[in-house]
């Protein structure tokens, strides 16, 4: 392994995909022992954010608009270095790139889980394609990318706007993968307003 320097941080090469951080020369260092040590290390802050270019982009290409700004969304997260940040053992890794797992609701009332590529030239045709994989299958849809670290996990609540989300958590797993929900796109004047929920691992991000 190679160690390298990457926006004043030091890291150690580990392969393509991911970096692992030295974490005794990372300015987070006491951060993540204080929050780790935590029975529960997730906080969240829900709020309205202003999606009116988004909705006004969607229709003008004629595409899907939760997929538009679930896309949208993804590119904002993979230009924030924390939230590519991961837990995995003892260490602490930094992912290139971002990926998201949605989950899928059925007919029945039951959902699945789906995984999105990142990149936007194929990102509505594999998401089309993966929504209809989870729709026509049972049970959660597990697949070969469900346990995946380098993703976001994302659910989206349509039907309502909501002030506030709790999400599952797994703890003693070592789960640190962020989430994200999107609630009802609500119009006030000429703005389109999308209630955001944000829940990630106190160790590795602030507000």
């Amino acid at each position: 392994m190679v160690g390298c320097t990457l926006s004043g941080k030091t890291f150690i090469k580990e392969d393509k995909m991911k970096q692992v951080i030295d974490l005794d020369n990372w300015n987070r260092k006491e951060h993540f022992a204080f929050f780790s040590a935590f029975d529960d290390p997730f906080f969240g802050i829900t709020t309205l954010v202003d999606f009116t270019d988004i909705y006004r982009q969607s229709k003008e290409l004629n595409v899907s608009f939760f997929l538009y700004s679930l896309h949208f969304l993804l590119k904002c997260a993979n230009e924030t270095d924390a939230f590519k940040l991961r837990i995995e053992k003892d260490s602490v890794v930094r992912y290139d790139t971002i990926h998201i797992s949605p989950t899928i609701g059925r007919e029945d009332g039951t959902f699945g889980f789906g995984f999105f590529d990142t990149n936007i030239n194929r990102f509505i045709q594999t998401a089309t394609q993966e929504i209809e994989r989870v729709k026509n299958g049972t049970g959660l849809s597990f697949s070969e990318n469900t346990d995946r670290q380098d993703v976001i996990h994302y659910s989206a609540l349509p039907w309502f706007a909501f002030s506030e989300m709790k999400h599952a958590t797994s703890f003693k797993n070592g789960d640190s993968v962020p989430r994200i929900s999107t609630g009802k796109l609500m119009q006030e004047g000429e703005k389109h307003l999308l209630p955001i929920s944000i829940c990630v691992h106190h160790g590795l991000m602030d507000g």
